[in-house]
């Protein structure tokens, strides 16, 4: 394979994580209907794989150093197609199977998911590095982001215009990753790097992360606080039109879907031109999206009317879609020949985890004693991003 083709493969293995992951979040209802499954129970499936995707995302990518990153990709999509191909069982099988037995497939499914699939976006990151030069980090995990709000957009999108029951979508989407995981695992030895580079050299220990953490400690806790963000906005926003709209919880759904499409075009289209910039304008490129990030928060906090809501999604968008390309190529900077990309977005990838984490105690601690509004809560968490990014262009160098 040459490296266009490799990494190629890549981004598609980051478009398809992306889009099926949607497919399923907005077809949850229907699963329910179907399967006869409470929400409760779908959520807590979800909420299993999600705990064991921060456990094995980075044990995957540290592995891939020294497997390879097509091997163990195909891995990540096997779990995937496995999650699956466990969830269409439920639709095919519906009128033959027990209620505790369909229970006992979804959360076998999300466990195999967060088991394995957690191997697809920091590998498919990492091979990404492997086969463009140095200097290009920022472009080239731009460009993975915009796999991602491209595949985040298709989700929606495939199910709002489907001409075919929803089962059917879980049945193709099953169909092609399975395809695409045996080709990876079976097909012929990858590309690794454009020079010759070690290949797992540094055995896993924490006195290695610890210094791998001490040179990124900035962009870490960026990565950190920033996913908390996310997490909260992503959590709540709902919640949060309902209440100060008064509208029923069918149209704030509808209403969430859109403004998550909205996200992924503002996001795609920020990216598209970020990643056009010089490699010298990272500061610049940092800055402008944690400063959006702040603005958009702030009008989000004072917004009674659906104009203004959506007037600062639009510039929430434009700092969602530039901060983390910044960030993970601040993580994944290069000091030696040694090929150690797997191991540092791994780090990247326990920094979502626990951010995600973060911005979950934040928003429990909101509901819980009504000290502050979420969307105060967002607002004050936008102002430390941007606080984090000054510091960062004001001490960090990665070129």
């Amino acid at each position: 394979m040459n490296r266009n083709l490799n990494i190629t493969v890549a981004y598609i293995n980051t478009f398809l994580f992306s889009c099926v992951q949607m497919i399923l979040y907005v077809t949850i209802p229907f699963i329910s209907e179907v399967s006869g499954i409470s929400i409760a129970h779908i959520a807590g499936s979800i909420s299993l794989g999600s705990l064991c995707f921060a456990f094995t995302g980075p044990f995957w990518a540290s592995l891939s150093d020294k497997w390879g990153r097509k091997k163990v990709l195909g891995i990540g999509m096997l779990g995937l197609g496995t999650s699956f191909l466990l969830l269409s069982s439920i639709f095919a099988l519906n009128p033959l199977l027990a209620l505790k037995t369909k229970i006992a497939l979804i959360y076998i499914s999300r466990f195999a998911y967060g088991l394995l699939a957690s191997a697809i976006v920091p590998v498919s990151q990492a091979w990404q590095l492997d086969l463009s030069p140095n200097a290009e980090r920022i472009k080239i995990l731009t460009r993975n982001s915009m796999c991602l709000n491209l595949g985040r957009l298709c989700g929606p999108i495939i199910v709002l215009i489907k001409g075919v029951n929803f089962d059917h979508l879980i049945y193709v989407a099953t169909f092609i990753i399975v395809t695409l995981a045996i080709i990876e695992i079976f097909s012929t030895k990858e590309i690794t790097t454009l020079s010759k580079i070690k290949i797992g050299s540094h055995k896993i220990s924490f006195a290695f992360y610890r210094g791998l953490i001490k040179q990124s400690i900035l962009p870490i806790f960026l990565a950190l606080i920033f996913t908390s963000f996310i997490g909260i906005l992503h959590s709540t926003l709902g919640h949060h039109l309902k209440n100060v709209f008064n509208i029923r919880g069918e149209t704030a759904t509808l209403f969430m879907a859109k403004i998550v499409i909205a996200i992924s075009i503002i996001g795609f289209c920020s990216q598209y031109v970020g990643q056009r910039l010089p490699k010298s304008q990272w500061k610049w490129i940092l800055n402008i999206g944690a400063t959006t990030l702040m603005i958009g928060a702030f009008l989000l906090n004072s917004a009674d009317t659906f104009n203004k809501i959506w007037v600062a999604i639009s510039i929430l968008g434009i700092g969602l879609a530039l901060v983390p390309p910044v960030y993970l190529s601040l993580i994944s900077k290069k000091n030696s020949t040694d090929n150690i990309y797997g191991k540092q977005v791994g780090l990247a990838s326990v920094a979502h985890s626990l951010g995600y984490a973060l911005g979950a105690g934040i928003m429990a601690l909101c509901l819980k004693f009504h000290l502050i509004t979420i969307t105060f809560a967002i607002v004050l968490v936008s102002i430390f991003t941007l606080l984090i990014t000054l510091k960062i262009s004001l001490t960090k160098e990665i070129y």
